[in-house]
């Protein structure tokens, strides 16, 4: 499910900004950014996160507010190395004799490479004003998301009510079944010169292997079942999976009546059934 936080951490010399926001996916994906000094928010800030979601691809950044932040010049040796090595690779390439570099080259390359960076209080101390921060942002996204899944939820019970209807009519034409196979195999026999009635044990042998072979009986009152627990599942908190779980089951169920139907209405109801179910699909692997 979608959803966007934001609040605002005000801290000793610098305000921050947590921003969280997460989009659909079937299963919880967390990344955190945020201050290379602050190495230990990643673990405890995506803990805060999954204990509050289930679901979706969730990405939170904690970044600079505000332009007047408290910061301060940093040497940078390393880049202040490779400023000396390209000097004397140009050097090189030019035919330039390149001798030990003095005290004045290297501070000059040095300031050239000296930059402001964030002063920062120490993460343990502040950790919990940044829960705090998390806390509302992550308030934000649930609310958001609530919204969204009493849309969806709606959405769902008018699907699941068009299934259970199909399930009924699939009952109520497969009925048939039996009747129409028993007066089409009779007037086979009967075009073909043969004297077999409806009494004949061979006929009635044939008549009671094809009812059993098209017999739905048990995938409807399974189908009914899911139906209903569907349904009933859809008024609890944090439903998705099980509701998942159930989609599942309901096309295994609507398949195997395909396999089975003798009526063309059936395998009609099948295939819109079918369509309905993977359109339900869809929309629960989105819920929490």
């Amino acid at each position: 499910m979608t959803g966007f936080g934001r609040a605002e951490l005000n801290l000793p010399g610098v305000m921050l900004s947590v921003e969280i926001a997460s989009v659909n996916q079937k299963n919880l994906q967390v990344s955190i950014y945020g201050p290379d000094v602050w190495s230990g928010l990643e673990a405890v800030a995506s803990a805060w996160i999954r204990a509050r979601l289930q679901r979706g691809k969730v990405t939170a950044r904690v970044t600079q507010a505000t332009p007047t932040a408290v910061t301060e010049k940093l040497w940078d040796a390393e880049a202040t190395k490779r400023s000396f090595k390209e000097l004397e690779h140009l050097a090189q390439s030019m035919g330039v004799p390149f001798v030990p570099p003095s005290l004045d080259l290297v501070l000059k390359l040095a300031e050239a490479r000296r930059g402001n960076q964030l002063v920062l209080p120490d993460f343990a101390v502040v950790e919990p004003q940044v829960r705090l921060a998390f806390d509302a942002a992550l308030n934000a996204i649930l609310k958001m998301r609530a919204e969204e899944g009493r849309a969806l939820s709606i959405d769902l019970q008018r699907r699941i009510e068009a299934i259970e209807k199909m399930v009924l009519e699939m009952m109520d034409t497969e009925r048939l079944g039996p009747v129409r196979h028993r007066d089409a195999l009779l007037k086979r026999l009967k075009e073909a010169g043969l004297s077999l009635d409806v009494a004949d044990d061979r006929v009635l042998k044939e008549l009671a292997l094809f009812a059993d072979r098209s017999d739905i009986t048990e995938e409807i009152v399974r189908l009914k079942s899911h139906v209903s627990q569907f349904k009933a599942e859809l008024e609890m908190p944090n439903c998705g999976r099980k509701l998942d779980f159930l989609v599942q089951e309901l096309l295994r169920e609507v398949n195997t009546i395909g396999s089975k139907a003798s009526e063309i209405l059936t395998t009609k109801l099948v295939l819109e059934a079918k369509t309905e179910i993977e359109r339900i699909r869809e929309q629960v692997q989105n819920l929490e």
